[in-house]
């Protein structure tokens, strides 16, 4: 991918869904027990899973959000104002560079942006509400309408461009691999799992053997992307804590507990010691807005356990090389702009780091070239590789 000068790749875009995404090509049997939101008036439209309210997205994910880079100056800590993501709220729907691809590459020209990854807003917040045994026949109608809605107005690639990143779940194996199988021959590059554990099995469970090889022959990149997780239920109510806060509404400690960090980490941990990349050593997995101050204590940690580890302590088979450089090898994170993206690159490897702007979201930038800004004291040919070739790699 040879990009003029100044233009960038950015592993972090998102758009805002239309009230259909969910509905537009699913059954009609399962299309008043779908994902669908509920209009009356002016204010914003309430989002449900079937007769039950959406638990992560209590409304529509576009409605009285925040303008794209909003809270920039805040997440910076350059200024204690700006702190919440629906200050001065827009409805995204109303935005055609939020919701068109037409008018979204013209604002790529614009912003000097060759080639995004494309990731869902709404998208990230229904898998595991959809698990509960009240809606699991309607779990994969709702992914495949989805995935078909995602193709029909953004595509996968095929102009290298915009890669949307369809949906994924490993819940029932068999339905799973037959979407897979289908987004492969659509030409899908990337794909979005939820993090932590399917059904009591780690995701490296060689239970789900039959995924991963796929996704090595196939060379797709499967992203954990931050959202609605497991970790919430799993961890909150001991702790006399909701099980189900809404996005952006959690507490101090609900957020701790179970929202960014927790997830990703736990996660990744789960495929190192399961030994995933000793039985896939071609896999890779992106973490996107999941941040990165966790990546250095964590390559750390791992190492120190690992040492203390006796060979017969693995339980799927001793990995083929020390924790942090399995990570290294097999993982790209495309961080927080106002995290410490050169103490990132140092600990990681600078070709294991991805630029992403979270664009049009008000935590995110305005302008995605902005994020080269944090790359000082890294040399060119690193700067480079963030901003440019790493991404250009994935999609090669």
């Amino acid at each position: 991918m040879s990009l003029e000068a100044g233009w960038i790749n950015d592993a972090d875009n998102h758009y805002y869904e239309p009230d259909d995404c969910f509905t537009r090509h699913i059954e009609q049997r399962f299309k008043q027990r779908t994902v669908w939101i509920e209009r009356k008036g002016e204010g914003p439209g309430r989002m449900y899973v079937g007769s039950e309210r959406c638990e992560f997205f209590s409304v529509g994910a576009a409605d009285s959000i925040g303008a794209p880079g909003l809270m920039r100056e805040f997440l910076r800590g350059t200024t204690d104002e700006g702190g919440s993501p629906s200050l001065n709220p827009i409805n995204g729907l109303d935005y055609a560079e939020f919701t068109d691809r037409k008018t979204r590459l013209g604002k790529m020209d614009e912003q000097k942006v060759h080639a995004c990854l494309m990731l869902p807003t709404a998208g990230v917040g229904i898998e595991p509400q959809l698990r509960e045994p009240a809606h699991a026949d309607v779990l994969y109608p709702t992914i495949r309408s989805f995935n078909r809605w995602l193709e029909e107005d953004w595509g996968y690639g095929a102009d290298g461009r915009i890669y949307g990143a369809p949906l994924l779940s490993l819940f029932d194996q068999g339905e799973c691999l037959r979407e897979l199988d289908r987004l492969l021959a659509a030409g899908a590059r990337f794909a979005v799992l939820t993090a932590g554990p399917v059904s009591g099995r780690s995701p490296a469970d060689p239970y789900f053997d039959p995924f991963w090889a796929r996704c090595q022959e196939a060379r797709l990149n499967v992203v954990y992307h931050i959202g609605r997780t497991p970790f919430s239920e799993m961890y909150n109510p001991a702790w006399g804590l909701r099980p189900h806060p809404p996005s952006h509404r959690h507490s101090l400690m609900e957020y701790y507990l179970s929202f960014t960090e927790r997830p990703i980490t736990d996660t990744l941990t789960a495929l190192v010691a399961d030994n995933l990349f000793g039985r896939f050593p071609e896999l890779r997995i992106l973490s996107v807005e999941y941040g990165s101050s966790w990546v250095a204590p964590l390559l750390r940690k791992l190492d120190h356990i690992g040492r203390l580890f006796s060979k017969d302590m693995w339980r799927f088979g001793t990995p083929p090389a020390r924790p942090s450089e399995l990570l290294q090898r097999h993982v790209w994170v495309s961080p927080f702009f106002e995290d410490d993206v050169v103490g990132l690159a140092r600990a990681l490897g600078p070709t294991r780091v991805l630029a992403g702007s979270d664009y049009p979201h008000p935590e995110g930038l305005l302008w995605p070239r902005e994020f080269a800004e944090e790359l000082e004291g890294l040399d060119d040919g690193d700067k480079g590789r963030i901003l440019r070739t790493n991404f250009a790699g994935l999609v090669a």
